[in-house]
């Protein structure tokens, strides 16, 4: 019988990290191709919706990436895949309190992202992030505004 819990043991632990590595592919894609390969995962913050009537709760989401190498932040935003294609604008936006500098993109009006808006980086070594991100579709606004986030 022990033989059998060591065996079922491996198999889970086995499982969960294939699971794992499953689950987290698409952010790491995603920084790869559209931040650079020298940046990793940090977080991502939910667009929910502002005004409006229709479509899904959260709109979309602002992914974080940051590279100790270069010390910036990266910053992209996506629609969900419900919205993928009705998105109409779409925005994002980077900016470091501490070192007083910032970036957005996707916020001019001549503009119209509906795939994802970024990159945009910002550099803030040992420091918090403030965040935007917006996605509007013809029946709804949705955005996140977070300050003071992702703090070294």
């Amino acid at each position: 019988m022990p033989k059998l819990r060591k065996t079922l043991a491996a198999a889970t632990v086995g499982l969960a990290a294939v699971a794992g590595s499953v689950m987290t592919a698409p952010a790491a894609n995603a920084a790869t191709s559209l931040c650079g390969s020298s940046y990793g995962y940090v977080g991502k913050h939910a667009m929910t919706r502002y005004s409006g009537v229709g479509g899904p709760r959260i709109g979309g989401y602002v992914y974080v990436y940051y590279s100790s190498k270069t010390q910036h932040n990266c910053a992209i935003a996506k629609p969900v895949s419900e919205l993928r294609g009705s998105a109409r604008k779409l925005g994002v936006g980077l900016y470091s309190p501490a070192y007083r500098r910032g970036h957005s993109d996707g916020y001019n009006s001549w503009e119209n992202y509906r795939r994802w808006a970024g990159p945009v980086y910002v550099k803030a070594p040992h420091s918090c992030i403030n965040l935007v991100g917006d996605v509007s579709t013809t029946l709804a606004h949705y955005s996140v505004n977070k300050k003071g986030v992702h703090c070294d």
